[in-house]
């Protein structure tokens, strides 16, 4: 059996990586595609390097359409090269289902399957007819997302988040506040306009702590050039980052995937988020939901504070940062909260990439 896998940003990298060392252990699978270092960590080559795909935001991706044009008609022909029985795109519904939507022509020969769920529950709700009329099936993270497909007829399963299932190592809290500044560059640049004021703030502020930038081996050199001091550490190792990571005291982060680990290892969070202003002003008038941290979302309420746009400062910040430093009894609310949420995130406690390769019969 031949199977493609395409995985265009490092959220979507984890859940490849899983799917495949899942695969592997059925030696008539030949699994090829795009994905990142993760993916590769399994014995995976992928035709591009996910950091081609480094844009977010609907202004960004305009600025460099033409790159994303090449690229994607590149891919397109890797698949029809590869012929594959099942096609697996993980995540980045943008790039997804119009990827999918060229190769119809391969329904009769390639079953079309899709992993995470476009968010259509928060804006774009029109995009799960369009899915459901591309895939044949999709799997999701989130119990309540199945409805939204199924009544247009896809077959969609819940299936649950791995990040909740792998092996959780609670460690003790260190004097640690960790920044993560976002996983793309151009998301990185908009967030550390305002990121470094309040991370050369913190170091004068909460001098009894130590210090940490988490990013990604490929945004480490952007970062140095910004922050100067060497008593704040900028690492991009995956194993010491996780370390660091589960040992964080206090976390500041872009909104994202990362949330969903630091919720896992019960690390109090506080979440930012900026963009270009065009993009900014389409959310504004077309996103639905009052949130943007999947938690917050799931709660409707604001379990993890969020500092979004106008209200990303540094004021704002380190305001909140003393407030969780100081009082245990927000710390511990949030925990309380991470915890129960944890639960939901899986269905029955099982794998989900053990899941997927079973109701997809590999």
């Amino acid at each position: 059996m031949r199977i493609v896998i395409l995985a265009t940003e490092p959220s979507g990298d984890f859940l490849g990586a899983k799917l495949i060392k899942n695969l592997k252990k059925n030696k008539k699978v030949v699994i090829s595609g795009v994905g990142g270092e993760q993916m590769k960590a399994e014995g995976f080559q992928s035709w591009v390097q996910i950091n081609k795909f480094n844009a977010i935001g609907i202004f960004e991706v305009l600025i460099r359409i033409f790159k994303f044009l090449k690229l994607f008609k590149f891919i397109q022909r890797k698949i029809l090269e590869f012929k594959p029985d099942i096609l697996i795109t993980i995540d980045s519904p943008s790039f997804s289902y119009r990827i999918v939507k060229r190769l119809q022509f391969l329904r009769n020969k390639t079953k079309f399957i899709h992993y995470v769920a476009p968010t259509v529950w928060a804006w774009k709700s029109y995009r799960a007819r369009i899915f459901s009329e591309l895939y044949d099936q999709m799997f999701t993270l989130f119990d309540f997302e199945p409805k939204y497909f199924k009544k247009f007829g896809l077959k969609t399963d819940f299936v649950g988040h791995q990040i909740f299932f792998e092996k959780k190592i609670n460690k003790k809290k260190k004097k640690y506040i960790s920044f993560f500044p976002g996983s793309r560059t151009i998301e990185i640049k908009n967030n550390m306009k305002k990121l470094e004021e309040i991370i050369v703030k913190s170091e004068k502020i909460f001098s009894e702590f130590d210090i940490f930038i988490l990013t990604l081996k490929d945004q480490a050199k952007y970062i140095k050039e910004i922050i100067k001091s060497n008593k704040i550490k900028i690492i991009s190792d995956y194993t010491e980052k996780h370390q660091i990571m589960r040992e964080t005291y206090l976390a500041v982060a872009a909104s994202g995937s990362v949330t969903l680990e630091l919720i896992k290892y019960k690390v109090p969070t506080l979440v930012f988020y900026e963009t270009h202003w065009l993009t900014k002003s389409i959310l504004k008038l077309f996103v639905k939901v009052k949130y943007a941290s999947l938690i917050n979302i799931v709660y409707k309420k604001e379990i993890i504070p969020e500092f979004l746009f106008n209200n990303f400062n540094s004021e704002n910040i380190i305001g909140t940062m003393k407030d969780f430093i100081k009082k245990k009894d927000l710390r511990s609310n949030q925990i309380k909260h991470f915890e129960n949420f944890q639960k939901k995130m899986l269905f029955n406690n099982k794998n989900p990439s053990a899941l997927i390769i079973n109701k997809l019969k590999i």
